[in-house]
């Protein structure tokens, strides 16, 4: 994965432009040699079997050009610590999607702040070297161990041993590139399956850049997402010995392959009707709509036409049980506060890592990486509160969306396209009638840990400014203030980052699984864990991905237990 790149020159910048360059880290040139190893004798047993994972590789290489999944990549960088085990210093972002013509490209749909930057530096030059975290480069470099080379001309294999990684009995093999390997050559291990000897995890990193560019560590996992087809869905990436300046953690999801499946041309002909016999030709409605009843569903349908943009571009998830399950606490506000004049509330999920909420009409959306971070359910009620008290306040979406032509963009455009942000006048109110709303709740009592959540939030948002972003909505908090429910920390209790009786907020991906096929979303089953020291709470922090691997048939059958 080859995303670091130096730049050097000997002009002198003015002070304003030598500041904002202090915001990319500094590096060194990873590793490129390779090591002397001896060849083993191979049975022909196991010379059957790496036989069979060269050409099961070579044959994912070509039908991954088939798709184009969304690709998110969340960059930590860090500095160590000695009791904390390292504190975050700032982070990056990337949302886009993956494309192939002759390679794999990661086009963007969230505006490229730094690329002013990098066109304003050009004529001027760079007073010294500075290696960049080029983000749209991240997960194209990860698809294929190795796209062009991988055989035996070029690479020597190593078994290891047979393990388990979930439910998948897999052969662990040393990879060791020849000398004639070249460029990007992968210097690692492999897991291939035992079934169709598909490798689901390869682990290590590239060697021999080009001049001026680096390679890092990385970790890729696939899923056996259809039948015979395991896909890249999760690279974790870490250094923290190539400078004493450039130490981060950093996750790549991919999701949403269906997006470019191909369809039998019957699917799209064939009309079916979902009804009981006899249909019949007309509706419940037996008068016309007075006008309040026409604007409240011209604000459905605006409603509707956002949602479904949204979940087009696999922005939003599949309506699924998961949403049930945060419709359960809008209800337990709703009942309290005896607010029996709004319709039915709906929630759903964002499938982004930005900490974000907003509401539309009647439907409240949260982003996975807050749901993620959340310690406990008094504060998911505490962030519903808040938009509960938007719908019933009537901030409604703008009903210009109800005319469907304002979102037949591409989805490169689709987040510039909507404009959902409130106003600071509508996020005050909302904020004073959603305290209320929880003083008449169950989670009265219950909101220590919801306040302690929004203190370490004012406290990390500088140093993860982008995690604390917003794509369309507003921001959680902002700077050094919070700007969400910020009176209830006035009763916060004191931040105890050593402690491990404390958790004031989880990791990211603490709760919620995506399927990379479709975007539908679970809530995780975790057991839970007593933390042996402080450096295992990890507020808001990146982790590894370690998913349970099943093959296919097992993940369906699975399905449909928890269906009944």
């Amino acid at each position: 994965m080859r995303i670091l790149r130096i730049e050097r020159a000997t002009l002198f910048l003015p002070l304003l432009v030598l500041a904002a360059l202090m915001l990319f880290p500094l590096a060194g040139r990873a590793q490129s040699k390779t090591g002397n190893v001896a060849e083993q004798p191979e049975s022909p047993e196991v010379a059957s079997i790496i036989n069979r994972i060269i050409a099961s590789e070579m044959q994912l290489s070509e039908k991954v050009k088939e798709y184009s999944p969304r690709v998110e990549t969340y960059v930590q960088y860090f500095k160590p610590d000695a009791e904390l085990g390292d504190i975050t210093t700032n982070d990056a972002y990337f949302l886009g999607r993956l494309t192939f013509d002759q390679q794999a490209k990661e086009v963007s749909i969230i505006p490229d702040t730094s690329s002013w930057l990098r066109r304003g530096l050009a004529p001027l030059g760079r007073p010294f070297a500075a290696a960049h975290l080029f983000l749209d480069e991240f997960a194209a470099g990860t698809l294929a161990v190795d796209s062009l080379n991988f055989d035996r001309q070029h690479y020597t294999f190593e078994p290891v041993r047979w393990e388990y990684l979930g439910d998948v009995r897999c052969l662990a093999i040393n990879v060791h590139p020849r000398e004639n390997a070249g460029s990007g050559a992968f210097q690692g291990r492999i897991w291939a399956e035992d079934h169709n000897y598909a490798i689901v995890r390869f682990n290590g990193t590239r060697i021999n850049p080009p001049r001026s560019e680096f390679y890092v560590h990385f970790d890729c996992w696939r899923e056996n997402l259809q039948p015979g087809m395991w896909a890249p869905v999760y690279i974790y990436s870490q250094e923290s010995d190539l400078t004493k300046k450039l130490r981060y953690k950093s996750v790549t999801r991919l999701w949403g392959y269906d997006l470019t499946v191909r369809h039998p041309q019957q699917e799209w002909t064939k009309i079916l009707v979902d009804a009981p016999a006899p249909v019949h030709d007309s509706s419940e409605v037996t008068s016309v709509l007075s006008p309040v009843e026409s604007k409240r569903q011209l604000d459905i349908d605006a409603e509707h036409n956002v949602l479904d943009r949204l979940e087009k571009a696999r922005l939003i998830a599949p309506p699924g049980p998961v949403d049930k399950v945060f419709e359960t606490v809008v209800n337990n506000l709703v009942v309290t506060n005896h607010l029996d004049n709004l319709p039915p509330i709906h929630c759903r999920v964002m499938l982004t890592s930005p900490l974000e909420s907003f509401t539309l009409n009647y439907t409240i959306v949260l982003s996975r990486g807050l749901i993620d971070v959340l310690p406990d359910e008094a504060s998911l009620a505490m962030v519903l509160a808040h938009e509960l008290a938007h719908i019933a306040l009537g901030h409604r979406l703008d009903a210009k969306y109800a005319f469907n032509d304002r979102l037949q963009v591409s989805d490169e455009e689709v987040l510039t396209s909507l404009d959902l942000a409130r106003s600071p006048q509508d996020e005050g109110a909302a904020d004073a009638r959603g305290i209320v709303f929880l003083d008449n709740s169950p989670y009265k009592d219950k909101l220590d840990q919801a306040r302690l959540f929004l203190r370490a939030a004012v406290e990390a948002t500088p140093h993860a400014p982008h995690l604390f972003g917003a794509q369309l909505g507003n921001a959680l908090s902002g700077g050094n203030k919070m700007i969400r429910m910020a009176a209830l920390m006035s009763a916060a209790p004191a931040l105890r980052p050593k402690s491990v009786e404390q958790m004031a907020a989880l990791p990211l991906g603490s709760r919620l699984q995506v399927n990379a096929w479709d975007g539908t979303v679970t809530l995780m089953d975790q057991k839970a864990v007593s933390l042996v020291d402080a450096s295992e709470k990890m507020p808001f922090r990146v982790t590894p991905v370690i998913p349970h691997l099943r093959l296919y048939e097992q993940t369906q059958r699975s399905n449909v237990t928890v269906q009944k």
